[in-house]
């Protein structure tokens, strides 16, 4: 593995180019705000894994202003049910629906 130095001017440093660390470097560059992403992966990949974003992550994402353009590409889920692979018996119920909606 090669390591690289890196001079930073910047007082804030991001560490990783995920969904959180983008949002946020999106969000400081609109105040005015500088700051340097880090990343391991040297390029993009086509492949990822499943990712659950909770009501208060899609205020933030809203918040940047970015929030419309995901949303009507996911699905959302209203809870979640757990099965034991032993007894094939339902083992917990989970509603992700929030109370008066």
């Amino acid at each position: 593995m090669e390591t690289t130095r890196v001079l930073v001017e910047e007082d804030i440093v991001i560490v990783g180019a995920g969904i959180a660390g983008l949002t946020t470097a999106l969000g400081l560059h609109r105040l005015g705000i500088p700051s340097l992403v880090l990343e391991s992966s040297d390029k993009l990949r086509a492949t990822g894994f499943a990712l659950t974003i909770w009501n208060n992550a899609w205020k933030a994402l809203e918040a940047v202003g970015v929030a419309h353009t995901l949303r009507p590409k996911h699905l959302q889920l209203e809870g979640n049910e757990s099965t034991s692979l032993i007894t094939g018996q339902q083992t917990s119920t989970v509603s992700f629906k929030e109370q008066g909606k």
